[in-house]
């Protein structure tokens, strides 16, 4: 169904549009041998056609089937011989086997036909690209080395500049032609110099090999592209239906336009000015300066400006502007302005500016000498950079870099990074060193400040405690009870803490925690507790601490039971709004830190 789609397009374009378009058929040049004397029109085609085993078809309305007619020609070929007939009332077109005659036009086309052979064997080439440079008609030899190359007269190019070329596989051939009459030729191509062939593959030649590639473009249209990767041609406007079929014909892809518009798809070199897709535009250049599709962009080059897809983007180097894909956005070098994705943005290379999408933003860059990402990293669920980033990265649940952070990193649930010089805030922060603060409930700096407190107080006579992050902010969790069996009593704590260095061998420390109390009542009082003090470091790995405290406590409503503890030493309560009591107390606290 879907070749019977393509035929169906390129039939309609060929009727509507005039544009330039080659193939490799040889019915009008064909050798005929007749003598006829005062014979109608139409005896004399079916000779013709007799003797070249194909068909005419015509319009009777345009030929006189009675008129009589004398003729002699001797190994001439059909195109020659049919000229002698009608002269320029008639203009002729091949498809499959038939001839089809039709009335002559205003526009006056000639052709170039031949055989193109390899000059050591003899031997016809196929797939060798033929094509007029400046109108940019093309076609490609037939199996045996066959080729016809139709050309349009134009006051513009009375010369026409003609290139037969297959790569690096032969040496190029360009000659020159007298427009406005046919023309045949044999040419021998001499093999290239290079003792063992070298494909190049690079970001260019990368689009027609492709998946995309693969299944949008013809055959003709890859093997012509591949024929003259090192031709390219600028054009003021590009008018397409599909790709090859269009103002530009099976060269669109050398290319490059100020405007292109293409209905459904389009594939040019590249644009420096404005291209429009109604459901793509595959470019194997550079594109300047807006591209909007209706589905997906790809371009092999960079990107500058402005580009705007349904679905999908695809750069193969560098995008500097604004980029806005619907879906997903893939962009393998790197990156100087804004992107936006509906699902996910993913780079290759480094990224300046701001990279926001609703799922998940990844930067693949990992040179440690250098910054991955430099600005703000936004997505709805998670970030991802391999590298160094400067900024601010935030994300609904997760934040990973691989690198350092220089800003503020910013999460639901859980931040990773080497190196933080700024702020972590998440429920789990993770990093190697940090400077700066980690804000959550659970914060591991792997060479940061670790250590286990076992401490007393004025409420639990045992606490341990352990305490982690780095000195300027780190997290307390605290198991409490009481080994007193008068007072029984067990407790879960967690704070915050900081220190501050005296001199190097004390410190001074404040904490804030919270605590729950469980006692043998059913409803569980709070305990919120201040302390100070001061920190005494007698080895590397053991210190001691000791300092007041202050406490605000939420009680339980009732009679304590006996042999549980009460919830402050004086048992004094203070109603602060309608039943509500609290406690307040001044306390103390004494421990030691190891580790």
């Amino acid at each position: 169904m879907r070749l019977t789609v393509k035929n169906l397009l390129l039939f309609i374009l060929v009727a509507i549009l005039s544009h330039q378009y080659s193939y490799a058929q040889g019915l009008l040049d064909k050798k005929v041998t007749l003598t006829l004397t005062k014979k109608p029109v139409k005896e004399v085609l079916n000779t013709i056609s007799n003797q070249g085993g194909f068909y005419f078809s015509y319009i009777s309305t345009t030929i006189n089937n009675d008129s009589l007619i004398s003729i002699a020609v001797h190994n001439k070929t059909v195109k020659q011989t049919l000229d002698l007939i009608f002269g320029e009332k008639c203009q002729y077109k091949e498809s499959d086997n038939h001839i089809i005659i039709q009335p002559s036009a205003k526009e006056k086309w000639y052709a170039i036909s031949g055989y193109i052979t390899d000059r050591l064997t003899g031997i016809g080439i196929s797939d060798v690209s033929v094509f007029e440079r400046q109108t940019l008609a093309s076609t490609l030899s037939a199996a045996d080395g066959h080729f016809r190359l139709l050309i349009k007269e134009s006051d513009r190019y009375p010369v026409a500049k003609v290139t037969v070329t297959m790569g690096s596989f032969y040496e190029d051939t360009t000659m020159l032609f007298t427009q406005g009459y046919d023309q045949q030729l044999n040419i021998s191509l001499p093999p290239s110099n290079h003792s063992l062939q070298e494909v190049e593959i690079n970001r260019y030649t990368g689009v027609e090999r492709s998946w995309l590639g693969k299944h949008l473009f013809s055959t003709k249209l890859r093997k012509q592209s591949a024929n003259l990767g090192k031709f390219f041609v600028d054009k003021p406007i590009q008018f397409s239906l599909t790709p090859g079929l269009g103002s530009h014909g099976k060269l669109s892809g050398q290319v490059v336009n100020t405007f292109s518009f293409n209905a459904l798809g389009g594939y040019a070199a590249g644009v420096d000015g404005f291209e429009l897709g109604g459901l793509f535009n595959i470019d194997k250049k550079d594109v300047k300066y807006v591209q909007v599709a209706g589905l997906f962009n790809v371009v092999s080059g960079n990107t500058d400006g402005v580009q705007i897809a349904g679905i999908t983007n695809r750069v193969n180097d560098s995008v500097n502007g604004l980029q806005i894909s619907g879906i997903h956005s893939r962009i393998k070098g790197s990156v100087k302005g804004m992107t936006v994705a509906g699902i996910k943005s993913y780079v290759d290379g480094s990224y300046k500016g701001f990279q926001l999408s609703g799922i998940a933003n990844t930067i693949e860059n990992d040179q440690q000498d250098s910054m991955a990402m430099e600005g703000f990293q936004l997505s709805g669920i998670r970030n991802k950079t391999y590298g160094n980033v400067e900024g601010l990265q935030m994300a609904g649940l997760i934040n990973v870099a691989k690198g350092d952070v220089n800003g503020v990193q910013a999460s639901a649930i859980f931040n990773r990074a080497k190196k933080v010089k700024g702020v972590q805030i998440g429920f789990v922060n993770i990093a190697d060193t940090v400077d700066g603060y980690c804000i959550g409930f659970v914060n591991i700096v792997k060479k940061g400040y670790h250590t286990l407190c076992l401490s007393t107080n004025e409420v639990f006579n045992t606490n341990i405690s352990f305490q982690g992050g780095n000195k300027k902010l780190y997290g307390i969790y605290t198991v409490s009870f009481n080994i007193n069996p008068d007072r029984k009593a067990f407790g879960l704590g967690y704070g915050i803490g900081t220190q501050r260095r005296i001199t190097p061998k004390t410190a001074f420390l404040a904490e804030l925690t919270t605590a729950a109390m469980y006692t043998a009542d059913t409803t569980t009082p709070n305990i919120i507790k201040f302390r100070t003090g001061f920190i005494f470091e007698i080895t590397k790995k053991l210190s001691v601490h000791f300092g007041p405290s202050i406490s605000l406590g939420v009680p339980f409503r009732g009679p304590y039971k006996p042999g549980y503890q009460t919830l402050s030493p004086d048992d004094k309560l203070y109603e602060v709004y309608k039943g509500t009591k609290v406690s307040s107390w001044i306390g103390w606290q004494a421990g030691i830190n190891i580790f």
